[in-house]
Formats: structure tokens, C-alpha cells, sequence
């Protein structure tokens, strides 16, 4: 069994992860202005959650707002 330690070391990991990789998407997508798990819509053809990981939601400089699908 893993002690209190370990899973607090665990977790600490995955927050640093999520971070980079936020930090990441803002380097190559400097305007994204968030990260969903959402279902987006794209015309007839609706993206759900159990097809892509998270969609990033990026702002287009005429304000337009649009959902990226992200896969794993």
C-alpha cells in the first residue's frame, strides 16, 4: 500500500503536469483561452467528450470562438 507520502508526491506530479502542459498550449496557442472536456459543434458534426480528451477553445482575433478537439 502506497504511504501518505507517496500519493501527495503523486499528486504534486500531476499538478506540475497540468501545468506544463497548459503552459505548453499557451506557447503554440497563444490566444486559446481555455480547455474544455465539453461536447463542441461544428456545423451537423458534434464532437463529444468520449471521442476527444479536452477541447481548447481559441479566440480568433475578429472575436470569433471556436473548440479545437484534442486526442490522446
Amino acid at each position: 500500500m502506497a504511504s501518505l507520502g507517496e500519493i501527495l508526491a503523486t499528486l504534486q506530479n500531476g499538478v506540475s503536469a497540468v501545468r506544463d502542459l497548459k503552459s505548453a498550449l499557451n506557447n503554440v496557442f497563444p490566444q486559446a483561452t481555455a480547455v474544455s472536456t465539453t461536447a463542441a459543434t461544428a456545423g451537423t458534426v458534434t464532437f463529444t467528450s468520449s471521442q476527444a480528451t479536452a477541447f481548447l477553445t481559441v479566440e480568433t482575433s475578429s472575436g470569433g470562438l471556436y473548440k479545437v478537439p484534442l486526442y490522446s
